[in-house]
């Protein structure tokens, strides 16, 4: 059984809910914003997910988004599109609650709302009682089955973000089929993992699962990498070899950065993909093939396709409906203290680092690590206060400072970079503990402020985190004047700014104005707006 918060001003959808799909609890209806956060505001840990209607027929006062001085068109636009507004607000104080958007108006389109405010999904209602209940409990009991999943699965962290549950759904479905899947998204955000480790392992397929990275083949090599090639075929080639396809012949075969692929090695391709054969290089014998194909790429591939450097007919053949776009680091900060947990203790069960944790429990007299936990009993502690002793146990201290550092940092390389730095912290602070001739807790290993600000400087880049500018989402909405305005966007995004920088002041003058020690401007405007730092906290 789930609680389910009901956000509606009509009693149609709670009632139909309450009848055809009673295994639930519902609270609400909610009739409006205000009466939705003071459910939330006493009985948040309890909901599941948020059912939420678009069009609300209330009055002018209990509507939010409504502009000063709005006229009877702009009104009826707030009305039919007040759930939006909602869901907005539902996002920046609860980025991680699942909301389902439902409305039985066909004018309005939800798709785009629906992914642009991170909804885990959206109905149309037909006005056939069974035929809505069906489909809503079907959404209810995906968004349910996805909070019940892990937050790691293997070598890949899912964590809680409704963007990475609708990845992960949508890839055990795109694993199963037999079409091939496009991973997208920026560098070092995990590709080759989910290929291996969930389109592969989730494919049912006996077969191998065979990698090539076409950014780091010769351009001439490439056609025989992936197709074979007979002796004699080019200059070394002295014997007859299997190409990627071969080898993967009944299992999955991952291509990163297809974008670099060679004009005559796409028409080869495309050949394959059309006709499940293959052909090696200087020879005429067609071999069959079965092969779930995944392929990654950080660039734009319709980009390409209008450049005339990708081919329109492979592109289309690669199932571009079905692309799954990764998201970067920065845009899964609601994961950030689970996913340094994690990597924290994956790095500490590598052999990498092995030898020092072995060295600091005997040191400290701690029970050795086992075959299926290296670094024996190990706990992360996410504060500033040392916990008390527990015999045989070790603990990562990672103060409040250091994980405010490590927030405030733009990790253009992703989680590839995020793993670097948290290994490379650990090494310093495991090999500092173990140097020391005494006079600290041997069970404490603390990973110091300093030394993941000298880490973070090192792998900085001159420039790279604001060479494009900081962005974030505004709305624009109609006011009587210009200047109000121009007031509302910029309190848009200095509230988008002081909620992705934690409240520090220091932070966002560097962002705004490339120096921190203009903190002290950037809160006299905070406060001009009419901002509160204690109502934004709450």
């Amino acid at each position: 059984m789930a609680t389910v918060l009901l956000i509606d001003d009509q009693d149609r959808y709670v009632t139909l809910c309450r009848k055809a799909i009673p295994e639930h609890e519902y609270l609400g209806p909610a009739r409006s914003w205000a009466e939705a956060a003071a459910i939330l505001r006493t009985r948040r840990r309890e909901v599941d997910v948020v059912l939420l209607d678009v069009h609300f027929d209330i009055p002018e006062a209990d509507l939010v988004g409504l502009p000063a001085g709005a006229d009877a068109k702009t009104l009826a636009r707030v009305r039919r599109r007040q759930g939006l507004e909602i869901l907005a607000r539902l996002r920046r104080r609860l980025p991680d609650l699942p909301v389902v958007l439902m409305t039985s108006r066909a004018e309005v389109a939800l798709e785009k709302a629906a992914e642009r405010l991170a909804a885990e999904d959206y109905t149309y209602f037909l006005d056939d009682d069974y035929v809505d209940a069906r489909g809503l409990r079907a959404q209810i009991e995906n968004v349910l089955l996805a909070r019940r999943g892990r937050d790691a699965e293997g070598a890949v962290f899912w964590g809680r973000s409704p963007a990475m549950r609708r990845i992960r759904v949508r890839l055990q479905v795109l694993a199963r089929g037999r079409l091939p899947v496009i991973l997208g998204g920026p560098t070092g955000t995990g590709k080759s993992l989910l290929a291996r480790h969930v389109v592969h392992a989730r494919s049912t397929r006996r077969g191998k699962f065979v990698a090539v990275d076409l950014s780091t083949l010769p351009r001439d090599l490439v056609a025989a990498q992936l197709f074979g090639a007979v002796r004699g075929a080019y200059t070394g080639s002295v014997a007859d070899r299997k190409g990627a396809f071969e080898e993967a012949d009944g299992g999955t075969l991952f291509l990163d950065e297809i974008g670099n692929l060679p004009s005559d090695a796409q028409k080869m391709l495309l050949t394959v993909l059309q006709e499940g054969l293959v052909t090696r290089i200087g020879d005429n014998v067609e071999r069959k093939v079965d092969v779930k194909l995944v392929v990654a790429t950080h660039e734009d591939l319709p980009a390409l396709v209008s450049a005339g450097s990708f081919r329109a007919d492979l592109y289309m053949r690669l199932n571009p409906a079905c692309t799954v776009l990764l998201p970067p680091l920065v845009e899964r900060r609601g994961d950030f203290a689970r996913l340094l947990e994690w990597t924290m203790l994956r790095a500490l069960s590598a052999p990498a680092l092995a030898g020092l944790v072995d060295e600091l429990r005997e040191r400290a007299g701690l029970s050795p690590g086992t075959a299926t936990a290296p670094a024996g009993d190990v706990v992360v502690v996410l504060q500033d206060d040392v916990p008390a002793a527990v015999p045989g146990r070790l603990v990562l201290l990672v103060s409040l400072r250091t994980q405010r550092l490590l927030r405030r940092h733009r990790w253009p390389g992703n989680l590839r970079e995020f793993a670097m730095v948290v290994e490379n912290a650990l090494t310093f602070a495991f090999a500092e503990l173990v140097a020391l001739p005494g006079g600290e807790r041997g069970d404490v290993v603390q990973v110091r402020p300093k030394l993941v600000r000298d880490l973070l400087r090192a792998v900085r880049v001159e420039s790279t985190e604001l060479k494009d500018g900081w962005g974030c989402e505004v709305r624009v909405r109609a006011n009587a004047t210009l200047n109000h305005l121009a007031q509302d966007v910029e309190r848009q995004y200095f509230t988008r700014l002081w909620e992705q920088e934690e409240g520090d002041f220091g932070a966002m003058a560097r962002v705004l104005m490339g120096d921190e020690g203009a903190a002290r401007k950037v809160q006299l405007r905070f406060n001009q707006l009419g901002l509160k730092v204690r109502e934004l906290g709450r």
